[in-house]
């Protein structure tokens, strides 16, 4: 679970404006650029680690997840390990 005082990378205005950006480029069936917009919102520190143990750093990077989050929290070695 994640610590209720952890601060994302991306302020939550940030988040919300890409969010609300992403659906509209869906509604216009624009669903691979709607796609790419929401991976720009960092993953979820703890999701992160639970994909990497369940598929892969390399699958998780091909598919395009933004890690900054994770490595705030997990530190750099993260990406490696």
């Amino acid at each position: 679970m994640l610590d209720k005082t952890f601060v994302s990378t991306m302020p939550l205005e940030e988040r919300k404006r890409i969010f609300r950006k992403a659906k509209e480029l869906e509604s216009q069936g624009l669903m691979e650029e709607g796609d790419r917009l929401m991976m720009t919102i960092p993953i979820r520190p703890e999701l992160a680690d639970g994909f990497k143990k369940l598929i892969g750093m390399e699958r998780l990077r091909a598919i395009g997840f933004n890690f900054a989050d994770a490595v705030k929290m997990y530190g750099e070695e993260w990406l490696n390990g």
